[in-house]
């Protein structure tokens, strides 16, 4: 049905002016599962290690040039988290709570353990640093020499997710005695990190005595009511509450057989009965002193901004779960782009979805489940009116792609994001303000210089020439300028879609998102957003500009954790803009190299070796102070401190030996940021 989409024969690489993927050697990148049917954008691509970020050509896969993807290895412990942070960084909401706590992790931690700093982590702040690293890769891609953006690379959230007991406990990290299978948790970490961030931010907003601060954000975009009916044949119903940022999509074994026989199962068919289950058990009624047959129902009672579903059918038991509904290859687009929610006066759901005929015109077809009983629902008082509906539009998807043939890897995720057209505006403008400051500053500086002052200073564009900047600022003002004549008045084109495969970002269709026959691609997660109409759609409102953070000189001056003496900078005369400083560092393997010995003898990597930094130098250039001197406490277990190259030894990273100072990950990068910022 989808040719265009899954035919591994036809060129995927397309070529335009902007962007070009070209003929790709052995040399230049690592493809697995070349010849099994899966197409280029979908494929597994692994950086090979013979190369650097520094000298790898992100651009090439890249079509967007704007929006960057991740360079984290699948062979790489918790790798699996990397889709699910860029997927959080497209929900508009909550990229400007991460942003807005960058400097807040003191506040946010929510405290755990023995209460050590260096165990205390906030996700909410440590997702405000990678969204940030994710804004100025693109803001100031057109000022590095070869005019590239490069991939973030999320190493330390990633790492910072083993410093939370409830991830450990929950099984959601790689290595942990029962963890979920690998292609669905992303499904569990989303919902995790969604719960979490609620308290970090309601837990912040108690502490700030600012009233306009964003208390309770989470669960007003995601949270849903729900009310549990246990219905007695003798006694009176027994009803409870509860809430949640998710819903898992159930699937009712009933249609099991209408799938088998080819018979019409929707997506709105399985999303009706999620809201609204019957499941048949046995409970104990106190009335009659025994156990009856009785019917549960979980009914949902109130409808959110932002609807999450975890899918629950992606892996091995797939089919056994769920999956042959999302396989079904007599239903064009299985899942809909559009679905409208109702709950009805008397508590029953009803759940409509736009479907296209085979006449190419479309139509709602609708769903209901039974009503509550008003004997029921009459002693229900969830203090929401009835009946309430809402229209959603499909905003996200995340996938798992199954490596087939791979011995090493079962499979990686990718996410589906639609991004709205002004974002690529918005993106244009921070790259041509970046220029200008460049362009002004070189003038400036040129003026100085030609009347006996100071030599001009360093910036990333300093071997960048002022006409080549020119050239730039001139092109970028261009494609500006078509991409605000582009801007169609139809709700529908002010948004596209684009698939993050690592850091092969490509521009897809809506087709492309919503078609699972594939055998290679599984459902994992689905986001749905409130519409008023959908002809009259609102792409998500960019805020990146309201969240703008400076963090603050204070982070200079730390206290080192294995208690030897604290460092004091005079924070009044710290570099600025184009000074000079040196910068040095050392590192230490956290992720030894695997491999194996092929059939014909040669040795093969399964997994790339992982370094995390250890020591951080930096010099002031202009007077040889030593700004930093940091050791830099491991959050993971190291496998080699490389002694041979670094220099550092086991007892240095110790707080309970080490003479040095020793901070954590989060304070170095701080410190880092501040010079970079300033």
């Amino acid at each position: 049905l989808f040719p265009a989409c899954y035919d591994a024969t036809s060129n995927p690489k397309r070529k335009t002016e902007e962007f070009q993927f070209g003929e790709m050697s052995e040399e230049e990148i690592f493809v697995q599962n070349e010849e099994t049917g899966i197409p280029y954008r979908y494929r597994l691509m692994v950086r090979p290690p013979f190369y650097k970020v520094y000298n790898f050509d992100y651009s090439r896969h890249n079509e967007t040039q704007l929006l960057v993807g991740w360079d984290y290895a699948p062979t790489f412990s918790n790798a699996f988290a990397c889709p699910v942070f860029m997927l959080l960084y497209f929900i508009p909401e909550i990229r400007a709570a991460a942003l807005r706590s960058q400097a807040l992790n003191s506040k946010m931690a929510i405290q755990s353990g023995t209460g050590d700093r260096r165990e205390r982590i906030s996700i909410t702040t440590e997702l405000g640093l990678l969204f940030h690293l994710l804004e100025s890769l693109s803001a100031n891609g057109a000022a590095f020499p070869d005019a590239e953006i490069n991939p973030c690379v999320p190493s330390n959230i990633v790492s910072s997710l083993l410093l939370l007991p409830e991830a450990t406990n929950l099984a959601l990290l790689d290595g942990v005695a029962g963890a979920t299978e690998i292609a669905k948790r992303p499904e569990a970490l989303y919902r995790f990190i969604m719960h979490y961030m609620d308290k970090e931010i309601e837990q912040s907003s108690d502490a700030n005595s600012d009233p306009t601060s964003h208390s309770s954000l989470i669960d007003p975009i995601q949270g849903i009511n729900f009310v549990s009916v246990i219905e007695y044949s003798t006694g009176k119903p027994k009803v409870s509450s509860s809430r949640a940022l998710t819903v898992d999509l159930c699937y009712d074994h009933k249609l099991y057989n209408k799938a088998e026989t080819s018979l019409n199962v929707r997506f709105g068919d399985i999303l009706r009965f999620s809201l609204c289950k019957e499941v048949p058990l046995r409970a104990w009624c106190d009335e009659s002193s025994s156990y009856e047959s009785v019917i549960q129902r979980k009914i949902a009672t109130s409808l959110p901004k932002l609807l999450s579903l975890s899918c629950c059918c992606a892996g091995k038991l797939g089919y056994k779960n769920g999956l042959q509904f999302w396989k079904q290859r007599d239903k064009r687009n299985w899942l809909p782009e559009y679905i409208e929610v109702e709950i009805a006066l008397d508590r029953s759901v009803v759940v409509r979805e736009l479907v296209s005929r085979d006449d190419e015109n479309e139509e709602w077809v609708e769903f209901k489940s039974h009503p509550l009983s008003s004997s029921i629902f009459d002693n229900v008082d969830d203090g929401f009116k009835y009946p309430t509906t809402k229209k959603y539009q499909l905003d996200a998807v995340c996938s798992f792609i199954r490596n087939n043939g791979s011995e090493s890897i079962e499979g990686h995720h990718v996410i589906h994001v639609r991004a709205p057209k002004n974002l690529e505006c918005q993106a244009l403008r921070r790259q041509i303000i970046n220029l200008e400051k460049f362009i002004a500053g070189r003038e400036i500086e040129s003026r100085a210089t030609k009347g006996g002052g100071k030599d001009s200073h360093m910036t990333i564009a300093s071997r960048v020439s002022s006409s080549t900047l020119q050239q730039r600022k001139l092109k970028l003002q261009q494609q500006l300028e078509t991409a605000l004549r582009g801007h169609s008045e139809d709700a529908k084109e002010r948004c596209e879609w684009l698939l993050f495969n690592g850091f092969v970002v490509t521009k897809t269709t809506h087709d492309d998102v919503r078609s699972f026959t594939a055998n290679f691609k599984e459902p994992s997660l689905v986001l749905f957003r409130e519409i008023d109409d959908v002809n009259t759609i609102k792409c998500p409102t960019d805020v990146r500009d309201q969240a703008y953070v400076e963090i603050p000189t204070s982070v200079m001056n730390t206290t080192s954790i294995s208690g030897s003496s604290d460092t004091k900078h005079s924070t009044s005369n710290l570099p600025g803009k184009g000074d000079l400083v040196a910068i040095d560092a050392e590192f230490v393997c956290v992720q030894a190299e695997e491999s194996r010995i092929t059939s014909a003898g040669s040795k093969e990597i399964t997994s790339q070796p992982r370094n995390s930094l250890a020591r951080l130098s930096i010099i002031d250039c202009r007077s040889n102070i030593v700004l930093v001197d940091d050791f830099v406490f491991q959050r993971e277990q190291v496998s080699d401190y490389l002694t041979r190259f670094s220099g550092i030894r086991e007892s240095d990273l110790d707080p309970n030996t080490s003479p040095h100072h020793l901070v954590t990950m989060q304070e170095a990068y701080l410190k880092v940021r501040l010079l970079m910022d300033r």
